[in-house]
């Protein structure tokens, strides 16, 4: 077989085993008319898949004529995938999951994720390290011999050489990946967790969209911007830093130095930390006020989206409030990019589709070209625990390389 046919099999093998894990389980005339490939192609492929044992048959049903369907699923259970997440609440959280992304067993451990005289690079690193070769070395021995990767998402920034940058923990310019490559004797794969969750998102971004961009709003702010199916990186590898554009120029400082940022404004802190200063006297016949102080419940996302449902007017003219800033950024992120779709992972919490509504009715107020311009913005489908999911997929998409 001469090298360019051999390049469109195997392109064409990554086609359709995409479309079955996305979508779960489908036929071969399914994918034939979905990817447009002829029946007999589709056919070839999928005999050599269910072969390699990447696909299976998995049920049937009749249809007209008496005829069966067979419908095929991808083997998710041939390899698992250790998926590691460098939170930023000091969390550092081990789930092992096959490669759809069902999780089989999980940890999650305390770690002084920040760099100081006392706990210095080294330290960190090596505790990371030890927790991690530690779980494997306890995890059976079937299970361990089934990871094929481990998957490390970062709250912070990965450049193109794969070097980590995290201002909150005071991380620069760190290579995590070849010491825990080392120690593992696994391949590793380390990347900002924006990133990471775009992947899952793509799945369900339609063909014809081709200019896509992927807001996610906590932890920090970051965007990432496909273009033709594929990721823009920038020329060091860590475009996307959204949330460090200034929305008000005379703003508080932000932990990059800039002022006025983003994400001061409208992630997961900033809101917690904005709703407690509202616990102050002039609020204390506020239903908010009485949840946190007279009933001591702790001030959270889930108490805030409780409060706003009891319909707290403080919290109401909060999440407004945060809503004005974050349909300025949106404007923003329409005018620079113009995009077919934003999707927004939002802060995994009920006030969120009120939160993103009531941003888009800004962003529309604000866009340039007003009346000839469409905002099509929708929610992520990925929860906000449910990181491990996307960790697996990013991988998913790394191996399947190596498996076709």
């Amino acid at each position: 077989m001469n090298p360019a046919t051999l390049r469109a099999k195997q392109m064409n093998k990554r086609k359709i085993a995409t479309y079955v894990i996305i979508h779960e389980e489908a036929t071969r005339i399914e994918i034939a008319s979905a990817l447009g490939i002829s029946t007999g192609t589709v056919t070839n492929i999928v005999t050599e898949l269910i072969r390699e044992n990447l696909l299976y048959e998995s049920r049937k049903t009749n249809i007209s004529a008496g005829r069966k369907t067979t419908f095929l699923k991808f083997n998710g259970g041939i390899s698992y995938i250790l998926c590691v997440e460098i939170s930023s609440k000091d969390d550092l959280i081990l789930s092992v999951c096959d490669l759809l992304g069902t999780r089989l067993y999980h940890e999650a451990y305390t770690v002084p994720f920040l760099i100081t005289d006392d706990n210095p690079t080294n330290s960190v690193l090596r505790m990371i390290i030890d927790i991690v070769t530690e779980y494997l070395g306890n995890l059976s021995e079937d299970v361990r011999e089934k990871i094929c990767a481990i998957g490390v998402s970062i709250c912070g920034m990965v450049d193109s050489k794969q070097f980590v940058d995290i201002p909150i923990y005071n991380w620069k310019n760190i290579n995590l990946k070849a010491p825990l490559q080392t120690a593992s004797k696994l391949p590793v794969y380390v990347e900002n967790v924006t990133r990471i969750k775009s992947v899952y998102e793509m799945r369900w971004v339609k063909p014809q969209e081709k200019n896509v961009l992927y807001l996610n709003m906590s932890p920090g702010i970051g965007i990432t911007h496909y273009f033709g199916g594929s990721l823009i990186e920038g020329h060091t590898g860590i475009s996307g830093e959204a949330g460090h554009m200034s929305l008000n120029i005379h703003g508080e400082k932000c932990y990059c130095g800039n002022r006025g940022c983003f994400e001061l404004y409208c992630d997961q802190r900033a809101i917690i930390s904005r709703a407690r200063a509202l616990l102050t006297e002039s609020n204390r016949n506020d239903l908010f006020y009485d949840l946190a102080v007279n009933q001591e419940e702790p001030v959270t996302l889930d108490l805030i989206a409780k409060a706003h449902s009891m319909g707290s007017l403080a919290i109401q003219g909060l999440l407004l409030e945060t809503a004005e800033y974050l349909g300025s950024g949106i404007a923003n992120l329409y005018n620079i990019f113009d995009p077919d779709r934003l999707i927004i992972s939002g802060l995994g919490a009920d006030f969120d589709s009120f939160l993103i509504n009531a941003a888009t009715a800004e962003a529309k107020s604000r866009i340039v070209n007003i009346f000839g311009r469409d905002l099509n913005i929708s929610s992520a489908h990925l929860k906000g625990n449910e990181n491990y999911k996307a960790v697996s997929a990013y991988v998913l998409q790394k191996q399947l390389n190596i498996l076709i």
